[in-house]
């Protein structure tokens, strides 16, 4: 590093005030912002950091090395570094609005839908033809779904129970725990927290109309 002489740059009065404090000694002046890391400006860091935590949760779960190589599209070598290296604080799951919260802050929304929809033996719709939203508040009255008998909601508390909701033909419709619709709309509940699938070919029609107006 090449040093210049603080009077050929600094202001007289600047000068003075500089020597109280450090007369005689070289000082290192740092820029005034910080550099950014590789990937931060692109954005791409945060994408390979929420894949990997999708990893991580995977693994968590029981999946094994092979079954996450061949979901994400990675070598087992790849898999086993994220997996066996350096850890993160993952939510913990429960079938809960807190649970869901906690994911959807996170950006790992979608980890906690499929974890519900896998455990139940439910498919996870094709995120290739649906977007999914982030947790929202949802008016009950926009879902079009009759009234289900509600079965086991002994076992759970159905007001903490969040739904997941499809959008699709422009109409809302519950792909999961209909009967927890049926006892929110029983107990004249106005809304619940969910989270929405919406086909890509409706999303900007659903963003526009009602993705916007949902409570977060």
């Amino acid at each position: 590093m090449q040093y210049e002489n603080a009077k050929d740059i600094l202001p007289a009065s600047l000068l003075a005030e500089v020597q109280k404090y450090a007369e005689g000694k070289a000082i290192y002046i740092p820029k005034r912002s910080k550099r950014e890391g590789w990937g931060e400006a692109s954005g791409y860091r945060e994408k390979l950091n929420k894949r990997n935590t999708a990893i991580l949760n995977r693994y968590s779960t029981g999946r094994s090395i092979m079954e996450i190589a061949e979901e994400f599209f990675l070598s087992p070598e790849t898999i086993k570094k994220i997996v066996y290296g350096k850890k993160v604080m993952l939510p913990e799951y429960s079938p809960s609005v807190y649970s869901a919260g906690q994911y959807s802050n996170a950006g790992l929304g979608e980890e906690w839908v499929r974890i519900c929809l896998e455990s139940k033996g439910l498919e996870v719709p094709d995120s290739d033809r649906y977007f999914l939203s982030e947790l929202v508040r949802i008016p009950l009255r926009l879902i079009d779904d009759d009234n289900e008998d509600a079965k086991d909601l002994d076992e759970v508390n159905f007001k903490d129970t969040p739904l997941i909701i499809l959008f699709e033909d422009r109409k809302f419709h519950v792909l999961h725990r209909k009967d927890v619709l049926s006892m929110l709309r029983k107990e004249k509940m106005n809304a619940q927290y969910a989270f929405i699938y919406a086909r890509k070919e409706e999303y900007e029609y659903y963003l526009k109309n009602f993705g916007k107006q949902f409570q977060r």
